[in-house]
């Protein structure tokens, strides 16, 4: 996994061990994050990223890969706009499981 998970690069990795292990278990995740990095990278260029690994301790079975992107507070309007373009172009994005979006979320953060 080493080769393909050059991807991976581009992100601070909160909890790496985790978020390998979720990767391997969802085929089609690094495909996605893949795809999706260059348009995260259109729309918040001087930003920098992150990547977690998170599950929800009341529901099991609800895990999530969250992508950080490390904002400014006072571009948050415009960000917030930004945001909502990218979840839209990722939404349309074609993957070989289009079901491993769900695992996917974005979020600006400050």
């Amino acid at each position: 996994m080493s080769d393909s998970c050059c991807i991976l690069d581009n992100f601070k990795l909160i909890n790496r061990d985790e978020i390998i292990d979720f990767i391997k278990v969802h085929n089609g995740l690094l495909e996605l994050l893949e795809k999706v990095y260059p348009l995260v990278k259109s729309y918040f260029p001087d930003y920098f990223y992150s990547l977690s690994y998170a599950s929800d301790p009341e529901i099991i079975g609800l895990e999530d890969l969250m992508l950080c992107i490390h904002g400014e507070e006072k571009e948050f309007k415009n960000n917030r706009k930004k945001l909502h373009d990218l979840e839209r172009e990722i939404d349309n994005l074609k993957v070989s499981n289009c079901k491993i979006k769900r695992l996917l979320l974005v979020e600006v953060l400050f």
